[in-house]
């Protein structure tokens, strides 16, 4: 079947597997990404808790990128909630705002249910920067990580020298580098989010969309599209037309050699789904992964959108 000119859009299946599958590898205290020990800094405090479906506004947009994105604007929100062997796992969120030339975005994944009886955490991040093209160029990302027995505060910014990371507690960055050319021209996890399912990369040669390259401060990876078919969904949250695309979770440096084993993750599935935006901008229609899917040995995972809200009018959930 010869894939629609649009699936690219789909490639936003990425802001679930970027959430799911790096904060599975974050938990692993062997990794890049583990805290020095514990004469690091102190983790900073925690923050207050919201309700998984509310998002805080987007952060504000730099005096520059204001100057530079000046004229009509997008924005974007939404909400999925993650089941494992239909057990409720939380949620995670996005809002993003586009001005002409520039983005700002807010994530959170917040576990829930009965998962909080062995692990809760809540993990609140954004980032913001400008549209170039068919690319993003970020240019800061925070994020922040509190759960039960651990914090993570990990900032980055971006200059032409390079990316700049500061983490609390450090990282560790010498046991599995990354190197300077590895981190070129990467995306921080939220900004991947927000440039998959902006759509802005949309090609015919990559029908499924662009590989989104993710650098988090500590792990390189990237996230593949392979198209499966033009579908009809029917789901929580979302009923109507989809794209089923394959997505691959490719481990490129940052991590301890026995995780260096990209072909042992499972298969995972994303059905996407665009919404033409209300009013011209830098977006034309965003893409929004309506359903997400992967069989684990505990079950299947799924996740649903159940909240799609565009230019400020709900469209699902």
């Amino acid at each position: 079947m010869k894939p629609r000119r649009d699936t690219n859009m789909f490639a936003a299946g990425c802001v679930l597997v970027t959430a799911l599958a790096g904060a599975a590898i974050a938990a692993d205290a062997n990794s890049a990404g583990a805290p020095a020990p514990a004469s690091a800094p102190a983790a900073t405090a925690a923050t207050a808790p919201a309700s998984p479906a509310t998002l805080t506004p987007a952060p504000a947009p730099t005096a520059a990128m204001q100057a530079a994105g000046t004229g009509p604007g997008n924005s974007l929100q939404v909400v999925w909630q993650v089941y494992l062997a239909g057990i409720d796992l939380g949620t995670v969120g996005l809002k993003t705002t586009f001005t002409a030339d520039s983005y700002s975005a807010v994530s959170r994944l917040k576990t829930a249910g009965v998962v909080n009886s062995f692990y809760e955490a809540v993990i609140d991040a954004s980032a913001m920067g400008t549209v170039a093209g068919t690319t993003l160029k970020p240019q800061s990302y925070e994020a922040k990580y509190n759960g039960e027995k651990s914090h993570q505060h990990t900032v980055l910014s971006y200059a032409s020298a390079g990316v700049q990371l500061i983490a609390d507690p450090i990282y560790n960055t010498q046991r599995f580098p990354v190197t300077e050319e590895q981190k070129r021209d990467t995306l921080d996890p939220v900004s991947g989010m927000v440039f998959a399912m902006s759509g802005i990369s949309l090609s015919p040669e990559h029908p499924c969309g662009d590989v989104v390259k993710v650098f988090d401060g500590a792990r390189r990876y990237d996230i593949e599209f392979t198209f499966v078919k033009n579908d009809t969904l029917s789901s929580d949250g979302y009923k109507g037309p989809a794209i089923k695309c394959q997505v691959s979770y490719k481990q490129i440096a940052g991590f301890k050699p026995n995780l260096k084993q990209g072909n042992n993750f499972p298969a995972i599935y994303v059905w996407g789904a665009t919404f033409d935006t209300q009013t011209p901008g830098a977006v034309k229609r965003f893409a929004v992964p309506v359903q997400l899917m992967t069989e684990t040995p505990f079950g299947t995972a799924i996740a649903h959108a159940r909240k799609i809200t565009v230019d400020g009018e709900v469209k699902g959930g």
